[in-house]
């Protein structure tokens, strides 16, 4: 048998098992749960309580229209605070400066921001100007004056957000699943009818690609479902940020299964009984469990030092990446080194994983010493 078909065979086995496992329907239903949790349940309820927002005023004309403004707010469950100041000089400085939301100066015939009006004031502040200039026919829309770019950071970090929490969760399921498939293999001695067949590496290479294509498969339908109830719930925009956070999540997921699914590998070929799993394990674990921590320092500053340097390192690089991808912007030489670098260490994991899997796989009776599996390959 061809070592191609052999990997294949493998990998077709472990995909049907996988799929007839009520255990992926189950983790499949409860990951969507809590992602409609996290997405539609605060739209839902209405949490958060009333909007809150101040505006900058300059003349008589604008305070007025801002007075207007403040009664029109309570139809959109919004607060206005007037901020009366001096000059219009001063309503742009405490605009730039964040200190106001919005200003209105002179005859107040133009709203200025920052970067971007908010929904309920543009709707408050647009609504009064036009209930005390009826004259109009019909009364013209303020227009609206950016003094800086737009910046929607805050829906790309929410987005960011929920994919680590997606990454995190798919590589410690399935990097679990990898070494549970081999310890169930062993104590049950069907890996010995399989290595009278195939190689060990065949056996480990089919086992891996099997669950991870399950696991890629399971993301994807996760990833699409969750983006359809954010964007039908009104709790994300249906914008470039969102729909390209999809392929990067199922990217970086491909990487970090397989960097963590050869750690995984070897911990199942040194162990013999399901009931020291979570021991071999705990390692790695904690290795996840930290990585998706240090994670919330790209999500607070995507482009900081810590966050950088995080990026090229292997075990950190699957959550960190993505992360800045979708919450900031990434230079693309980082992105190469970061993939680079995951990739040779991936490589590298590659032939200590199969050098182990094939010496300590048959090794049923005690727990193999992951030295003593190395150096016995060499007889």
């Amino acid at each position: 048998m061809s070592r191609r078909r052999a990997v294949w065979l493998v990998a077709r086995r472990e995909i049907v098992e996988r799929l007839r496992d009520r255990s992926l329907l189950i983790s499949t239903v409860v990951t969507l749960v809590i992602l409609a949790a996290i997405v539609v349940l605060p739209q839902a309820l209405g949490l958060g309580g009333k909007e809150r927002y101040t505006v900058a005023v300059s003349g008589p004309q604008a305070e007025r229209v801002a007075a207007a403004a403040q009664r029109t707010a309570r139809a959109v469950d919004a607060e206005i605070e007037i901020d009366r100041l001096a000059s219009p000089a001063a309503v742009r400085r405490a605009v730039s400066d964040d200190e106001a939301d919005a200003g209105l100066t002179g005859a107040a015939d133009r709203i200025v921001v920052r970067d971007e009006l908010e929904d309920e004031l543009g709707i408050a502040l647009q609504e009064a100007s036009r209930l005390l200039r009826l004259e109009a026919r019909p009364p013209p829309a303020l227009p609206v004056t950016a003094l800086e770019g737009s910046d929607d950071s805050g829906g790309r970090v929410a987005i960011a957000f929920v994919a680590v929490f997606l990454l995190y969760g798919q590589l410690i399921g399935y990097g679990y699943w990898v070494t549970m498939g081999i310890v169930e293999e062993k104590s049950s001695r069907i890996v010995e009818v399989l290595l009278a067949t195939i190689r060990p590496r065949d056996l480990l290479a089919g086992k891996v690609l099997g669950i991870g294509v399950v696991g890629l498969g399971q993301l994807l339908l996760i990833g699409v479902v969750g983006a359809a109830l954010g964007v039908a719930s009104g709790a994300v925009d249906a914008t470039s940020d969102l729909f390209s956070a999809v392929p990067v999540v199922l990217a970086w997921f491909l990487l970090g299964y397989c960097f963590y699914a050869c750690l995984f590998a070897v911990a199942g070929a040194l162990v013999p009984r399901q009931e020291e799993v979570q021991n071999v394990t705990g390692p790695l674990l904690l290795m996840l469990i930290g990585a998706f921590v240090l994670s919330f320092t790209a999500l607070e500053d995507p482009s900081g030092g810590l966050a950088t340097v995080l990026s090229y390192v292997p075990p950190t690089a699957p959550m960190i990446m993505p992360v800045r991808l979708i919450a900031g912007e990434v230079p693309v030489e980082q992105v190469l080194a970061s993939v680079a670098a995951i990739l040779v260490c991936t490589v590298a994991l590659i032939g200590v994983a199969a050098r182990v899997y094939s010496n300590a796989v048959l090794r049923t009776g005690t727990r193999v010493k992951l030295i003593a599996a190395w150096r016995a390959t060499q007889t």
